[in-house]
């Protein structure tokens, strides 16, 4: 198979009056000025909704420029009320050496829109509502792919939390992934895709704990939707219930140690794991360094089995210019430690870059090599254009 690959990414799309997803960058944690994700967004843990803070930050900081508030600033919602909305569309480009290699595709990535009520200055509803991202569906005509956004409607969060302050304790309660790992937006990568945190497999959960600007600790107990839940509440991937613990400890407004620990017990396998993080912002040099390890066991009841397993991330996300962040990283997948051949590797290459506040295109180039010597490397490719409101 020729390793070189030369292809163009081509997206000529108009951006709908429909609403996406807008999550957390872990890469702006320190390099933005910003010491905990908390402040750019609504969640205790980062990801979802922003805040006024972080409205102002995606134009002061982080693009080139523009207005970062809702509708770009022409309206305001009340105090009581916050709004956000997000669109990614996507086309990607893969090579497995499969019989249908190369695979090219084009589809809406996702479309959620986000809502945060706040009933009191202590207690507020979060819900968020879209559709599920869908790469190759029966009818592959453009029109299609938009016209069954309804069929595929989904709520991957909705919860309840009392905060009384942006720093101090915190609960919340409803459906949300519990606080564990580094937050990449990213859900092909394999701290996300091995740990419990596989796209669209959101567990209700129960989640408290103390949020300052040197650490915070979250701890939390979780389980799956029911399946009497309509599909539109319904998760994909493992279904376990357990419980999560995360702690992180910030240094000189810099760097960050972290340590965590999951325990997921399901009808099939039960998965302990535990793990640690480390993030280092370097000025001079404009460099966030980034590095997530965890071990877990896991153990199929129905064959007495259990096998130790390894994954693990390191990166570095260069800032060069206004705008734009660069990354280089490597991931690491070994299903068993004892076994030889069961590691799987992938080398990334990733560019964002945000020439307006609400715009952004992000490329990935990831290369992933398996472990069996007869087992087929993978060439990905893609390409987003993301707006939010």
């Amino acid at each position: 198979m020729q390793r070189l690959i030369v292809f163009v990414f081509v997206v000529g799309a108009c951006l709908l009056a429909a609403a996406g997803r807008a999550d957390a960058y872990p890469q702006f944690q320190f390099s933005s000025g910003t010491n905990r994700c908390s402040q750019c967004h609504y969640s205790p843990a980062g990801g979802g909704l922003i805040t006024q803070w972080g409205r102002d930050e995606s134009g002061d900081t982080i693009s080139l420029g523009g207005d970062g508030g809702f509708l770009h600033g022409a309206w305001s919602p009340p105090s009581w009320l916050a709004l956000g909305a997000d669109v990614r569309l996507a086309t990607t480009y893969l090579n497995d050496d499969g019989q249908e290699s190369p695979r090219i595709a084009f589809f809406p990535m996702q479309a959620d829109a986000y809502f945060r009520f706040a009933f009191t200055d202590a207690v507020s509803l979060y819900v968020t509502a879209g559709a599920r991202g869908e790469v190759r569906p029966a009818d592959e005509s453009i029109s299609a792919r938009f016209t069954t956004l309804g069929d595929r409607f989904i709520s991957r969060e909705h919860y309840l939390m009392w905060r009384p302050s942006a720093t101090g304790p915190y609960a919340r309660v409803g459906r949300f992934y519990a606080p564990y790992g580094i937050r990449f937006v990213e859900h092909i990568y394999y701290v996300r895709r091995y740990t419990g945190y596989e796209l669209y497999n959101e567990t209700y959960t129960a989640s408290g704990g103390y949020v300052s600007d040197d650490w915070e600790l979250h701890v939390s107990a979780f389980t799956p939707p029911p399946a009497s839940f309509p599909d539109s509440f319904q998760a994909v991937g493992a279904r376990e219930s357990g419980g999560a613990l995360y702690f992180e400890k910030r240094l000189a407004g810099m760097a960050a140690l972290a340590a965590q620990g999951r325990l997921g017990f399901g009808d099939q396998m039960n998965r302990y794991q535990g793990g640690a993080i480390g993030k280092l912002w370097v000025e001079q040099a404009k460099v966030l360094l980034l590095t997530e390890a965890d071990f877990i066991r896991q153990e199929v009841k129905a064959a007495s089995y259990g096998q130790n397993q390894l994954v693990a991330y390191a990166g570095a996300t260069v800032f060069p210019l206004p705008g734009t962040m660069v990354g280089l990283f490597y991931e690491r997948f070994q299903e068993n430690l004892t076994v030889k051949d069961t590691a799987r590797n992938a080398y990334n290459l990733q560019i964002n870059f945000f020439p307006w506040a609400h715009f952004e295109l992000m490329g990935i180039l990831r290369y992933q090599t398996l472990a069996g010597p007869n087992d087929p490397d993978t060439l990905l490719g893609m390409l987003q254009l993301h707006y939010y409101l």
